[in-house]
């Protein structure tokens, strides 16, 4: 058992580190993901990397293709369209089964996230902000208390904040200015 959960662990870590790798940018899309260099540069098996990849795959971070290999994913115009249009609808849905579900505790729960998420906002911290902003939403879409909903969101929208995360670091704007700017919108 002991062995297992280390391993488990391990396969965390290097999950951790690739996805870390793809929200800073360090891993751009579309850029080809090798389970041998991975696993040395990680100190790992390449079992281990491959699993890690898998879960990727599965939050729709890397494209996995047999006998060809992994790149991390590249989101057409057309791609990113859709999914904003997708994650509108679906968190429309989450939202709203959410509100009538939400207890007190709840609330305060969505303004300590929201607290959390306005420290790296204001130091520039993408990958941070990125995850905070994540982990808000995803709350969000626990209180819907919609098991398939979360799954459909989490598909739909974790490779858009990747995406927006990736941009944002690459000097676009600064953060603070994007959230003043979508405060006024709003």
């Amino acid at each position: 058992v002991a062995k297992s959960t280390e391993s488990g662990s391990r396969v965390v870590a290097a999950e951790t580190l690739v996805r870390e790798g793809i929200f800073q940018g360090r891993f751009a899309p579309g850029t080809p993901l090798r389970e041998l260099t991975l696993a040395r540069e990680m100190n790992v098996s390449q079992a281990t990397v491959r699993e890690a990849l898998q879960r990727l795959e599965h939050a729709g971070l890397v494209t996995r293709k047999a006998n060809i290999g992994t790149t991390v994913t590249r989101l057409s115009p057309k791609d990113v369209r859709e999914r904003v249009a997708l994650r509108a609808m679906l968190e429309t849905v989450a939202a709203e089964a959410a509100a009538s579900r939400m207890t007190e505790a709840d609330f305060g729960e969505l303004e300590r996230r929201l607290d959390i998420l306005n420290q790296p906002v204001a130091g520039d911290k993408y990958y941070e902000a990125a995850q905070a902003d994540l982990e808000f939403h995803r709350f969000i879409w626990q209180c819907s208390g919609n098991d398939m909903l979360c799954r459909l969101l989490e598909q739909v929208a974790v490779p858009l904040f990747a995406f927006v995360s990736i941009l944002r670091s690459q000097g676009l704007e600064r953060l603070m200015t994007v959230v003043r700017s979508e405060e006024h919108t709003s």
